[in-house]
């Protein structure tokens, strides 16, 4: 069976992990055969197995025909903005129920997608403190202020092509001005850490490795737990929360990666060897005063 090990993407990288778990998502719609493992080398590099055509071309189409089918496409007005239109995740309850509604209805008809995006978007009986009691979103949701989370992932599809997949999943160092998901521990921008007001600087994205981590959001559903929202893989909660992945050089399913990401991973290394895994990350959730989050550098658990 083919390998294809994708050197510019880190599985210790947050974004890295999350978009080696889209492309998995993706090729498993298209082969049943397809399989994800990482590097034990000390690279991380993910590689894939089970599909032979061209990988760059393969997320780009992805990319152009979610353009007239976004089964997770939410907008809705914005409280206290004169009707403002918004695509974000932070919806009044009745909103997003309406929206669960409408997915469920797409499931019944044979079209799963849409409800794989809502679970993981949300609960709607879990709202945050404000006055507008709007809902909790997941706790990947980085985005705040005026930045919209759905209309972000907007920009960054219609920004990929097939050049830039194949210097993302190949290459490395793909990052291009633009907005982005905030997924990548360089994209913080926090100034009491750098030497300059960082709102001067532009940002810059990797397009096509944000594109796939959004198509991996499905495999990290939200739950609600008590009176406060809880999203798989993520632990802690307020300003003390970091996500843990991880590493497996054994490569797996759709289906196993599931599974392994609902798991503990805190056992001993032994127990760990014995299931293929052969490091832990672990990332830190930083948010600012402003609602605005990242994640740190990872700290990695061999």
């Amino acid at each position: 069976m083919s390998r294809v090990v994708l050197r510019g993407l880190n599985g210790t990288n947050p974004l890295g992990f999350l978009a080696s778990l889209g492309l998995l998502r993706l090729l498993r719609q298209a082969k049943d055969m397809a399989r994800l493992g990482f590097l034990s080398d000390g690279s991380f590099h993910p590689f894939v197995e089970g599909f032979d055509g061209d990988l760059a071309d393969f997320v780009c189409r992805d990319a152009a025909l979610a353009e007239a089918n976004q089964a997770w496409w939410l907008e809705y007005k914005k409280a206290g903005k004169d009707g403002v239109i918004v695509a974000d995740l932070k919806p009044p309850p009745p909103v997003f129920r309406e929206f669960l509604t409408a997915c469920v209805e797409h499931w019944c008809r044979g079209d799963s997608e849409p409800v794989a995006f809502a679970t993981a978007f949300g609960t709607s009986i879990i709202v945050d403190k404000t006055k507008n009691q709007n809902i909790k979103p997941t706790a990947l949701h980085f985005t705040a202020a005026q930045q919209e989370f759905l209309g972000i992932v907007e920009k960054i599809r219609a920004a990929v092509t097939s050049e830039w997949a194949r210097r993302s999943l190949f290459e490395g160092h793909a990052g291009q001005s633009g907005s982005n998901l905030r997924w990548d521990p360089s994209a913080e921008r926090n100034w009491a850490l750098m030497a300059g007001d960082p709102t001067e600087d532009g940002t810059s994205v990797d397009a096509p490795a944000e594109w796939l981590a959004f198509r991996a959001l499905p495999l990290f559903p939200s739950f609600p737990c008590g009176m406060r929202i809880i999203t798989t893989a993520v632990s802690g909660r307020g300003d003390d929360m970091e996500m843990t992945w991880p590493l497996w050089s054994i490569p797996i399913s759709l289906e196993t990666t599931r599974s392994v990401l609902q798991m503990p991973w805190t056992d001993e290394p032994r127990l760990r060897q014995m299931r293929g895994v052969f490091a832990v990350c672990t990332s830190a959730i930083r948010r600012t005063s402003q609602g605005f989050g990242n994640f740190g550098p990872a700290n990695v658990i061999a």
